[in-house]
């Protein structure tokens, strides 16, 4: 599957490479494609306009204060499908900018006028994105207003090595995103660190 990173930080790396390994064929789109920063990265590196031209899939993964312009430099996303990894997270990391009305995914649906938006791997840190060495799958929700795009999502999350629970339309982000940021509290301020994730517990039927 062909698709495009925007954003070459941690989680857009992380995401990029392990898609990579995983046979697909990724293209990063950033501000500035000539960065030597992003020397390391191994494949194509471009502006987000020709990042997204050809691809399948754009996944966002833009610090929250940057994403509005990276999703207008986008251009055209209509009928691609759009996978908002993004939390609206105030610049010290410790509240929301929005939510209980909308939510970061709803307002880039809104920046990306036909664009088959869904919300996922929001609810966990860049360090454990890539096959997550734990006793059991975590769990990772995803949510959007079109089934076949939630479809193609949920399997790439899957073989990043997670469960996926499809938590219903692109509302539910309301939900996942102060989810995401349950996470980030528990990992940078109460001491638990990046190395854990969200489980969900079945009983056998």
């Amino acid at each position: 599957m062909r698709i495009a990173i925007i954003g070459a930080g941690n989680v857009g790396s992380t995401l990029g490479r392990a898609w990579q390994r995983l046979g697909h064929e990724i293209t990063y789109g950033v501000r500035q494609p000539g960065d030597t920063r992003h020397a390391g990265l191994g494949t194509a590196v471009t502006d987000n306009a020709t990042a997204v031209a050809d691809a399948e899939v754009v996944a966002v993964c833009t610090p929250w204060q940057g994403t509005q312009a990276a999703v207008t430099a986008c251009g055209d996303l209509t009928g691609k499908v759009l996978i908002d990894c993004t939390n609206p997270l105030t610049p010290d990391v410790a509240a929301l900018e929005l939510g209980h009305t909308t939510s970061g995914a709803e307002q880039i649906a809104a920046w990306a006028p036909g664009a088959r938006v869904c919300k996922t791997m929001n609810q966990i840190g860049a360090p454990m994105m890539d096959s997550p060495a734990l006793p059991t799958a975590p769990v990772m929700f995803v949510c959007g207003d079109d089934n076949a795009a939630k479809d193609i999502a949920a399997q790439l999350v899957q073989e990043l090595g997670f469960e996926t629970l499809d938590a219903g339309d692109l509302t539910a982000a309301r939900l996942l995103e102060p989810l995401a940021l349950l996470w980030i509290h528990m990992a940078l301020r109460r001491g638990l660190g990046t190395q854990w994730a969200l489980g969900v517990l079945h009983i056998d039927s």
